[in-house]
């Protein structure tokens, strides 16, 4: 058997089990929470929808991001796991080689991942077409950034699941880095007025603002007039520097993770 039968089948086996998984079905629900409290939320809180489709779309991209942001929960335990639960000692010591192994497990939780964004992405767009009876070109645009996000966050988080000792180290440890310590470095440059593009927070963010930048999406965001309150100014990032932040992120966390884990003993 080549290589690529057993990348095939180990890939095809690993979303099988995502498939089986209650946390696939878990986030797919939050994902529809979060895009109904959106559609529900916003008319009671801001009195109408906003007058701009554009802003709309992407208020309503908090969907797709959660869902991407839940690949976490399916990579987490892709590497550590194995080390954790001892399932190791068979699993790496059968004739399919470990490149081979976390690949399949990398392309599985990312076939997962594609699920949900395009969940996200289907309400989204249903949303937009009901509400305004349009939905806008720039989509598509944001649908391939989120894909790419998910991907870089996906080698994060196979990166740190190849050097935790356990499943649930590794997930607290990504969460943390791309939710807080990279949302605070980023928060620090945009009120600083420096470049922040390469910051994988910034990436995130720029899965939305395709839609019309960080302006028009804080004014969708806040009331009218609460820009003029806000003591700096917004800056949005360069989406395309930001696609090649996220390409980065995406081959340099997953080759990182495919050497250590080669490296990495089982006792």
């Amino acid at each position: 058997m080549s290589e690529f039968e057993k990348l095939r089948l180990v890939a095809g086996y690993e979303f099988i089990k995502h498939l089986r998984r209650k946390r696939l079905y878990v986030i797919l629900g939050l994902a529809f929470i979060a895009e109904i409290a959106v559609l529900i939320l916003f008319p009671v809180l801001m009195d109408k929808y906003p007058d701009n489709v554009m802003a709309m779309a992407a208020v309503l991209t908090v969907g797709p991001s959660l869902a991407t942001i839940g690949a976490v929960f399916f990579a987490g335990d892709a590497i550590a796991g194995e080390f954790e639960s001892k399932t190791g000692y068979i699993l790496f010591t059968n004739p399919v080689r470990r490149v081979t192994l976390i690949t399949g497990k990398y392309l599985a939780s990312c076939a997962a991942v594609i699920l949900l964004v395009i969940f996200g992405y289907i309400i989204a767009a249903i949303s937009l077409q009901v509400i305004y009876g349009e939905v806008p070109v720039e989509t598509a645009k944001s649908f391939g950034l989120c894909l790419l996000f998910a991907g870089s966050v996906i080698s994060v988080t196979f990166l740190f699941s190849s050097i935790s000792k356990g499943s649930m180290g590794a997930t607290v440890i990504t969460l943390v880095f791309i939710m807080v310590i990279s949302g605070i470095v980023e928060s620090v440059l945009m009120m600083a007025g420096k470049p922040y593009w390469y910051m994988i927070s910034a990436c995130g963010d720029s899965v939305a603002l395709v839609y019309g930048g960080m302006e028009l999406f804080m004014e969708g965001m806040m009331p009218a007039g609460a820009m003029s309150m806000v003591p700096f100014e917004f800056k949005t990032p360069d989406i395309g520097l930001c696609a090649y932040s996220m390409v980065g992120y995406l081959v340099v966390c997953f080759v990182l993770s495919l050497l250590i884990s080669r490296r990495r003993q089982l006792a």
